[in-house]
């Protein structure tokens, strides 16, 4: 399981809540918990967000996946490599496993076919999109940091 879903997750079931206010989501993370300081329990719910993980229902947070399927593990805490920024495709893969229940494995292989389909005429990153697009997922958040890489790629190659 991806460990940014288990840290977004883990404020709602901390709370029993399925619906909680910015301010409380990063108080048990960064005060209750203890994982992390307050701006980074704010980039850690940016990135939460930009994942697809979560997203607004008026001024409250929600999880976009089923958080009753979640299991949160004894003593878990997240690894340092939480506070790195992921890459455009490890993105696109934990969109579509918060939003299609498949597993990153899965997922992955998907990715990897559609790009083979494509005789690998396209970037990773758009092969995952299209994938993404595909099972269903809304890609408008993470469309344009693509849409840019692969253009600012090309600028370079030119």
């Amino acid at each position: 399981m991806d460990e940014l879903m288990l840290v977004a997750a883990t404020p709602f079931k901390r709370n029993n809540k399925n619906s909680l206010s910015i301010k409380d989501f990063e108080f048990v993370l960064s005060f209750d918990l203890k994982w992390m300081a307050p701006d980074v329990a704010s980039k850690i719910r940016d990135r939460a967000i930009g994942s697809q993980l979560l997203k607004f229902q008026g001024a409250e947070l929600i999880p976009n996946f089923d958080i009753s399927n979640i299991e949160i593990p004894h003593g878990f805490k997240p690894s340092e490599s939480i506070f790195k920024e992921r890459s455009a495709i490890e993105d696109i893969i934990a969109l579509i496993v918060a939003n299609c229940g498949k597993s990153a494995r899965d997922t992955t292989a998907l990715i990897n076919k559609k790009q083979e389909q494509l005789d690998d005429l396209v970037d990773i990153e758009v092969a995952g999109l299209l994938t993404a697009r595909e099972l269903g997922c809304d890609i408008d958040l993470i469309y344009d940091r693509i849409h840019n890489k692969v253009f600012s790629k090309q600028e370079m190659s030119t």
